[in-house]
């Protein structure tokens, strides 16, 4: 058969936090790992079947140009990868595809499928739904497509038999043998398309070294199994990266790198053994972070780490459940500073606990001034689907506790979804202080000069720039901008 792995566009994108503006692909694009993972999987455990990638973001299309580009390959299957917020573009894509291909089998597969399996099997374009990882589903259910048998043995798929009926296998868990995947497929993908920010070498990547997060944080619907690779695993790819494509930086995009020290010590001194010469960031928690650990990362090559903060204050920290105090933040980031590796805070604004507009700068500013990150990455509440954040926002009335599902049963373009907290603020007032604890941070002479003594590369100097346009254009962001993308 041939296979065709689609990462759509998100033109329509349901707003997620952070406005397009510092979202969209002017800033930053990484290369679309899910389908890269499945295309690996299927040319290593079904080399029988031809892959091929689409990616419809680095050219935004929209979902018909996608729909044209997919059929004009004639694939058998069609895999495409759904998130929650894309659902209007992925329901466009699946309509121009079943129009197309109306003989093709079409799965979806997603953080859409984890959350919504039932929904995304309801829509009459699609036959089946992966919920859950897919490396070693996808190729058993290839095999079963071409058997035309065993169907009910693929653990992870929701489908229909002839007559229209949805069977739902047994789940399949996240994979505790993640050193067993292969690497991502990056050959399939023009790697000039990808890029990061805040990056100084010019030839850069992203990996993956676990997925989901042990934590219990209640703004987050990240899957809570948590699975890790080996550090041989880790820098066996990195070191396949540098010496295959010459990648001389790599930004890890777990959701947590450093579930212990002990994990990112040993990750260093497996560098360090091999003599590898390479850049590279992780994003963090403070909670595990430890001078040892910092000096020997930075003596392997670790330039930045990102440390999911959320908010300046002790009160908002323990709403949020994150076990820390602002005390062992600021701590951690003084440590961070003299060890020489440059920090980003992550943060949001217009939390439940933030009921006027000083709450939310006074936050704001003792990061700025006490915590000091060499960089700072905003961004709205937003509700998120599955959370406990979510569930709380419900029953104080704030919305439909049905919207989301309602949402994904008739996507419709802009639909009302909660896309900020509005117990206290509207969102036209936290867009407004969204822009403001930006300027207060960015526009500061301190800040500025020492983002400009830090430049060491022209390609790090681009990405400043491109940021440095980002923060004017946002000046225009208008109130009813956070409805959507």
């Amino acid at each position: 058969m041939k296979v065709a792995l689609v990462n759509p566009p998100k033109t329509h994108q349901v707003w997620a936090g952070v406005p397009d503006i510092f979202n969209g692909k002017d800033i930053y694009l990484f290369p679309p790992m899910g389908i890269m993972y499945l295309s690996a999987a299927v040319k290593k455990w079904a080399p029988q079947h031809k892959v091929v990638l689409f990616d419809a973001q680095p050219f935004n299309w929209t979902a018909e140009q996608t729909a044209e580009a997919v059929a004009e390959e004639k694939p058998d299957f069609v895999g495409i990868s759904a998130q929650t917020h894309d659902v209007y573009d992925v329901k466009k894509v699946l309509e121009g595809l079943r129009k197309r291909l109306p003989n093709a089998h079409i799965m979806l597969g997603g953080a859409l499928c984890w959350s919504f399996p039932e929904i995304a099997i309801g829509y009459p374009e699609v036959n089946s739904v992966l919920k859950g990882d897919g490396e070693y589903a996808l190729p058993e259910w290839l095999a079963a497509l071409e058997k035309k048998a065993g169907y009910g043995d693929v653990k992870g798929i929701y489908w229909k038999d002839e007559s229209g009926k949805v069977i739902e296998n047994e789940i399949r868990h996240i994979s505790q043998e993640m050193d067993d995947l292969p690497f991502p497929d990056r050959d399939s993908l023009p790697r000039e398309h990808y890029y990061t920010p805040g990056m100084k070498a010019a030839k850069t990547t992203t990996m993956i070294t676990s997925r989901g997060c042990p934590y219990r944080c209640n703004f987050c619907n990240t899957y809570k199994r948590y699975s890790i690779r080996s550090a041989k695993s880790i820098v066996d790819e990195m070191e396949f990266c540098q010496k295959e494509y010459g990648i001389e930086e790599i930004h890890f995009i777990d959701d947590l790198f450093n579930r212990t020290a002990e994990r990112v010590i040993e990750v260093a001194n497996e560098i360090l053994k091999r003599g590898i010469k390479m850049k590279w960031g992780i994003k963090a928690t403070c909670r595990e972070s430890t001078r040892e650990m910092l000096e020997l990362a930075k003596k392997a090559g670790m330039v930045k780490i990102h440390y999911g903060v959320e908010t300046g204050t002790d009160e908002g920290l323990k709403a949020l459940n994150k076990s820390l105090t602002v005390k062992e933040i600021k701590d951690v980031f003084h440590m961070t500073h003299e060890v020489g590796i440059r920090t980003v805070a992550y943060m949001m604004i217009g939390l439940p606990h933030e009921k006027t507009p000083e709450d939310i700068i006074r936050s704001a500013r003792f990061i700025k001034d006490e915590v000091d990150p060499d960089y700072v990455v905003y961004a709205l509440l937003s509700p998120y689907p599955d959370t406990r954040l979510f569930t709380e926002g419900a029953e104080k009335g704030l919305y439909d506790k049905d919207c989301w599902i309602n949402y994904m049963k008739n996507p419709v373009k802009d639909y009302d979804l909660p896309t900020a907290w509005t117990e206290h603020m509207s969102k036209e007032k936290l867009v407004e202080l969204f822009k403001f604890v930006h300027r207060d941070f960015y526009f500061s002479p301190k800040k500025v000069f020492r983002t400009i003594q830090s430049i060491t590369t022209y390609e790090e100097l681009k990405r400043i720039v491109r940021g440095g346009l980002s923060l004017i254009k946002m000046e225009g962001l208008k109130g009813q901008a956070i409805r959507r993308l």
